[in-house]
């Protein structure tokens, strides 16, 4: 073994080869059974970064089988590659899209769009084909007190929802809009912040959590280890995990990270609670979303979805025929609790006796 990678031993490194396909997405035969437990045998798990209960676990990939470099939201606003409106009258619940380029657009579930009547969060992962119009996709209001037109469509201000906010708009129950706006009114008023329109991104604009996030990111991007390979981190607080995400390869991730620092630590700021997340715990915790049941869903442009919710977790790809794009995961109950090791990297899944059927 290395410092940098424990190896797999090589009885269960070829009775799992045996079992699963090599890449992160279905092969040629394969079945979607098989899409997450692949991609999870491709992951190691690095040294966790605390500060003040806030931890974050960077996870590498040692296979990348879609190098696309996917242009953003941001990208594709300052481009004008997007036009993002409201659905014609207006409706709370929904969005229109349209991709006016020539690119494959990836807009993340959790991004907050800004503007039109009232800001939204948008509830699914969107990969846009090129020329795609008038998309309808599903939203929620972070901005309960606003109905009036601030700006002819959507923006962005490269903000996402906290773990909470994302695991309530992704979920997409019966009762999420009223949950949301319940989250983002007990979020202002922990953090003591005033807005007339009970604003979610009012919490982002107040000078002292402007202050105290860029205190926390100077931390996080001083101290973590963000190599090459980096495709995703897990998020804990007070040493327990809150969400995941990975993506399809280092640049996707390197793009959205920004965002989802930004919003981790915004939720650090409101619970200060004592405890870390170790990189056993985080490791055993993606060994886990790999023995979920998954079922597919269509997605809203190009690919297809994955889902699992069992009460435990709350987990969603994007996934197309080459890769998982994007993949999601929110604990829906406490756990994931691990202890620190010494070596730099971990693989993902170190014993595959639960995959086998």
């Amino acid at each position: 073994m290395t410092n940098k990678t424990w190896n797999l031993t090589f009885g269960l490194a070829a009775l799992a080869l045996a079992v699963l396909p090599a890449g992160t997405a279905p092969q040629p035969g394969s079945s979607d059974k098989d899409t997450i437990p692949a991609l999870v045998r491709t992951l190691d798990v690095g040294r966790p970064v605390h500060h003040e209960g806030l931890t974050i676990v960077p996870v590498y990939s040692r296979k990348v089988a879609d190098g696309t470099d996917y242009p953003t939201l941001e990208e594709a606003v300052k481009f004008k590659w997007v036009e993002i409106t409201e659905v014609e009258g207006g409706r709370v619940p929904q969005a229109k899209i349209s991709n006016l380029s020539k690119h494959v657009l990836f807009l993340m579930a959790g991004e907050i769009l800004s503007g039109a009547r009232q800001d939204r969060i948008l509830a699914q992962d969107v990969l846009l084909s090129p020329g795609t119009r008038d998309l309808v996709v599903p939203v929620f209001c972070v901005e309960q007190g606003r109905w009036t037109p601030s700006a002819m469509g959507f923006t962005s201000k490269s903000n996402l929802g906290t773990a909470s906010l994302r695991a309530k708009a992704v979920a997409q129950a019966p009762a999420a809009q009223s949950r949301i706006w319940e989250e983002v009114q007990a979020q202002n008023e922990r953090l003591d912040v005033a807005s007339g329109s009970g604003a979610y991104q009012a919490a982002f604009e107040k000078k002292e959590n402007q202050d105290a996030i860029a205190a926390i990111e100077r931390k996080m991007k001083g101290e973590l280890r963000l190599a090459e390979d980096t495709v995703g981190v897990v998020i804990g607080l007070g040493g327990r995990i809150v969400s995941v995400d990975i993506f399809a390869n280092p640049q996707l991730f390197k793009k959205e990270w920004p965002k989802i620092l930004k919003a981790s630590a915004l939720s650090s700021l409101q619970a200060r609670k004592p405890g870390e997340l170790g990189q056993n715990g985080a490791a055993d915790f993606l060994k886990g979303l790999a023995g979920k049941e998954f079922r597919r869903k269509p997605a809203l442009d190009l690919g297809f979805e994955l889902e699992a919710s069992d009460g435990t977790v709350l987990a969603k790809a994007l996934v197309t025929k080459t890769a998982v794009i994007h993949f999601a995961a929110f604990p829906q109950e406490e756990g994931g609790k691990g202890f620190d090791t010494p070596e730099q990297r971990i693989p993902v899944i170190r014993d595959f006796a639960h995959l086998i059927r």
